[in-house]
């Protein structure tokens, strides 16, 4: 598909990129959405938390969140908001972990874990909805695309569009890039809130995690990744790891339309992360790349409030009912 020539245009004084993401992840208005929470058990005996915000449709967006985030955080807040405005129910699903209560096994999530996404299409499956529409933001996004990549032509016909915003698909180039000294500062909260929630986990019966070890030895995702998220989810180290979950070798399974709505200026990927060649050879693929929008951020205004983001999700899977692959 040709690329799409993206009409966002961002305030003038948000062009730097560091700027816009973090006013927009500071200082972005935080909906009170009512949430309907339920909790989905799931076949490993761990659970996650998923919150609902319903319209009585029977159109729905499942929405993943990205690192550390939840239901809470604005972007899926407001893209929950404009769901319900546009006449769909909207499910946001708290990774394992991130629902504000620990998960009961020792494992978290992390950015393949889609047997959790499958999970919860099925739940949403049974409950008899006819279109839904699976919406990902940074690590959710390269989630939601490797999901559907695994499930190519199998993949329910019910599922009609997906939608991934600043979706790291390349995982080890992503890793490389938040690693630069201009994303330190993101790298230091996130491994913070990381251990952070290992020393709350410690104190469950039967859990053990060395959280010494993470003062000592974790200063990157790939020391992060070395030590924790591989060896406890079956990689046998963090490059297997990268390679196993990363959605961009998967893109060509993918057989519903999708978007990938990636600002060029996003301070967490790198060239690797905009796979132009795919997108120009695919009739499905649509690779949006405005040149300014920081990370999870394109804000239209500095009020904080309103997205770009938001209006183009609702704009592509309403757009998708006319597609023909």
């Amino acid at each position: 598909m040709p690329l799409v020539d993206s009409p966002y245009k961002p305030p003038r004084l948000l062009k730097n990129a560091h700027i816009h993401t973090v006013l927009s992840s500071l200082f972005r208005k935080r909906l009170q959405i009512p949430y309907v929470r339920e909790r989905l058990e799931l076949d490993d005996g761990d659970f996650i938390d998923l919150d609902w915000h319903k319209t009585n449709s029977k159109k729905i967006l499942i929405v993943a969140h990205g690192m550390e985030g939840t239901s809470r955080s604005s972007y899926a807040l407001h893209t929950a908001n404009a769901a319900h405005a546009n006449g769909y129910d909207s499910v946001v699903w708290n990774m394992r972990g991130c629902s504000g209560v620990s998960n009961r096994k020792l494992k978290f999530y992390h950015s393949g874990k889609t047997e959790d996404l499958t999970a919860v299409v099925k739940h949403v499956l049974r409950l008899g909805y006819r279109e839904v529409h699976l919406i990902g933001f940074s690590l959710g996004g390269n989630l939601t695309l490797l999901y559907l990549g695994q499930q190519g032509n199998k993949i329910n016909r019910r599922i009609k569009s997906a939608v991934a915003v600043s979706a790291p698909v390349d995982l080890s180039a992503s890793e490389s890039q938040i690693d630069l000294k201009k994303n330190r500062i993101y790298l230091k909260r996130f491994l913070k809130d990381f251990e952070k929630k290992f020393n709350r986990k410690r104190t469950q019966k039967k859990i053990y995690i060395d959280t010494l070890r993470f003062k000592k030895n974790i200063h990157t995702f790939a020391e992060l990744d070395r030590f924790y998220t591989a060896p406890w989810n079956g990689f046998a180290d963090e490059q297997v790891y990268y390679r196993e979950c990363s959605a961009l070798p998967h893109l060509n399974n993918i057989t519903i339309p999708f978007l990938l709505l990636t600002p060029q200026d996003d301070t967490f990927m790198c060239k690797e992360c905009y796979p132009i060649e795919i997108a120009k050879n695919k009739k499905n693929f649509f690779l949006e790349m405005p040149k300014y929008g920081g990370h999870c951020a394109m804000l239209v205004d500095y009020e904080f409030n309103r997205s770009y983001i938001e209006s183009r999700i609702i704009d592509f899977i309403q757009s998708t009912r006319f597609f023909s692959g």
